[in-house]
């Protein structure tokens, strides 16, 4: 074991520039700088501003630091920052707090909820597809965010009270600020509050909407008092087993504004990126559109169909390997022992989903969207994180599954989608990596 002062030993990035460190160059290149970090080690040093960070890569040390040492390990400055909008939520909260919480949530996604949750995505996702016509130019990007937040809203709030304009709207606004938020996320703290930029004062009237709107939601819901099947009323009627505890409204709101954060993003993008993968490999697209068609004839998927829908699931499986997280924050409560080292307590730790789902050592011709590479699964643990992993996993990985599953299969089934002449995809990160813009020409599927 080496010595603790040894962890200066661990080689920094290139790229650092003054007071900003390497925050600029994550904020410019963001996933391809991480990817390139990997080139120097699994564990490279980082200057988040003047705050020293780690960056970890590589299936072993990642499942060291989320499952193993789980209890070591809490979140990071990220997320503190992230609790002036989303409040003590599953995905910013610590210790007990979140144990508890995520008891009381847990039932929201049982497998009774998931099914009835799938009935609001294929009527939202068939309003979406009746909606378009043969030869229609289509921003396929902001349809499948627009549709996820729709979702999102709509299985949160099934009753009268959610029109879809007030979905909408409140899925602009989540989008809107975390776009601001993921930026201003990497600067020096207090920075972005004293540049006097119009975003600011925009960010700021976003969020106090926002909360407005769900704390409205929330008037309505205690006033009237039926269970209408959907994630608000299971979030307000949840009581923890062990202790008889509810939820308070400040506490359901939390919950709310991080199903917001976290259920529409990582989601819109691996749809748009499903969308983009079948334009791009037609043999591919055959497959997935030959299974949906046998297993599922004209119907939406139901719970149980997921899993029959096995080439689907393993290129959905590519999609958000191909299109995933871009990084992810935790910081070390005590010292830890990782193979050499000895991390401090206090430190700063980062790592990439997607830097590590594009690493060739784990994924031969990594930017090839390739099924079959899950046949059979033979990968290390940690070495697939989309929803991440251990007590601080995505509580909402089979509702996100079912809505992939539900999406994919009703728009491929009546539509093929082909990239418009001239378009110029990109991937860029916000919270996920996304192809943008992404304009599509939809043609009606001709059944053989």
């Amino acid at each position: 074991m080496r010595v603790l002062d040894q962890v200066q030993a661990i080689p920094t990035a290139p790229g650092r520039v003054p007071l900003l460190g390497h925050g600029l160059a994550m904020a410019r290149r963001k996933h391809e700088f991480l990817r390139g970090l990997s080139a120097h080690g699994n564990l490279v040093r980082l200057y988040l501003g003047r705050e020293v960070a780690y960056y970890v890569h590589g299936p072993e040390l990642l499942r060291q630091m989320l499952v193993t040492d789980s209890r070591k390990v809490g979140k990071g400055w990220v997320y503190d920052r992230l609790r002036s909008f989303v409040g003590q939520g599953l995905v910013t909260s610590e210790g007990p707090l979140h144990t508890l919480q995520r008891r009381l949530v847990q039932p929201a996604f049982r497998s009774a909820r998931i099914s009835s949750y799938m009935e609001v995505m294929g009527e939202l996702t068939n309003t979406l597809a009746d909606s378009w016509q043969p030869g229609q130019r289509v921003a396929v990007d902001d349809a499948m965010a627009e549709l996820s937040g729709t979702v999102v809203a709509r299985c949160l709030c099934s009753s009268s009270s959610m029109s879809p304009e007030k979905a909408r709207r409140l899925a602009f606004l989540n989008t809107a600020v975390l776009k601001v938020m993921s930026v201003r996320s990497l600067m020096p703290e207090g920075l972005w509050e004293r540049l006097p930029l119009p975003s600011t004062k925009r960010s700021n009237a976003h969020v106090a909407e926002f909360h407005r709107i769900i704390d409205d939601l929330i008037a309505q819901y205690r006033a009237d008092r039926s269970d209408h099947h959907d994630l608000m009323s299971a979030l307000m009627t949840a009581r923890d087993e062990d202790t008889g505890e509810v939820m308070t409204d400040e506490q359901v709101h939390n919950e709310i504004t991080t199903l917001f954060v976290a259920g529409i993003e990582t989601t819109s993008a691996a749809l748009s990126g499903a969308l983009y993968e079948l334009a791009r490999n037609p043999d591919v697209e055959r497959r997935v559109v030959a299974e949906v068609t046998e297993v599922l004839g004209d119907r939406t998927p139901a719970l149980e169909d997921i899993s029959r829908l096995d080439y689907t699931r393993r290129f959905l499986r590519e999609v958000l390997r191909r299109y995933g997280i871009w990084f992810l924050m935790r910081r070390a409560n005590e010292d830890i022992a990782w193979q050499d080292w000895r991390i401090p307590a206090g430190t700063t730790l980062l790592f990439s989903p997607h830097a590590l789902h594009h690493d060739p050592a784990l994924y031969p011709d990594p930017e090839r969207i390739d099924p079959d590479r899950w046949l059979p699964e033979t990968l290390s643990r940690g070495a697939f994180l989309p929803f991440s992993t251990g007590p601080r996993g995505c509580i909402g990985e089979s509702f996100a599954w079912a809505e992939l599953t539900v999406v994919l299969a009703n728009l491929v089934r009546r539509w093929h989608l082909r990239l418009a002449p001239g378009a110029n995809v990109q991937q860029v990160a916000s919270s996920s990596v996304h192809p943008v813009p992404l304009p599509m020409i939809v043609e009606e599927r001709v059944r053989t």
